[in-house]
């Protein structure tokens, strides 16, 4: 049986200063998961994106709330693109492109984004089902104690709830 292995191991952010900005695990149905589609974090306030993890199923991430994200990326291997839009541009619906990663089940898991741009949403395009991506950087408001909205967006519909709480996710 592997081993989790917790992000906390594998990224440099407490080193640079970075912070959590946003931990998410989004879903894609079966026909979806056979195009790029793009999925998006939006951010209550602008921050500056350092670093991306997308965290294999073999990966953990601790939450300072003291959860856990666990990592369900799949499938194991295929190309990902992260763009954000520039909130000091007259057009902030511009995209800039952060980067690509060819992302590699325990071997290629993370982007490093060199850039100044300040942005509220990240936009993620692909090819998948499930990706559990952790984005750390900087925010312009260093005292802001939210910075990932809270969205339903990148869940999918709920299916029918059973009597013990549990909703069943339809597969399409």
């Amino acid at each position: 049986m592997d081993m989790l292995t917790p992000l906390i191991n594998l990224s440099r952010a407490e080193e640079f200063g970075w912070r959590l900005l946003a931990a998410e695990t989004f879903f894609h149905s079966r026909s979806l998961s056979k195009i790029v589609a793009s999925s998006e974090v939006r951010f209550e306030e602008p921050v500056n994106i350092c670093e991306i993890y997308v965290l294999a199923p073999s990966m953990y991430l601790r939450t300072y709330s003291g959860g856990f994200l666990l990592g369900a990326t799949e499938p194991n291997k295929f190309p990902i693109t992260f763009h954000c839009n520039n909130v000091d541009q007259d057009s902030a619906s511009a995209n800039v492109n952060l980067g690509e990663l060819n992302y590699v089940e325990r071997k290629s898991t993370s982007l490093r984004c060199t850039n100044e741009v300040w942005t509220n949403r990240l936009i993620v395009s692909a090819k998948f089902s499930v990706l559990s991506i952790v984005v750390y950087g900087t925010s312009r408001d260093p005292n802001a104690t939210v910075l990932q909205k809270e969205t339903l967006s990148s869940l999918p519909p709920l299916g029918p709830k059973f009597l013990d709480g549990i909703y069943s996710f339809p597969l399409n």
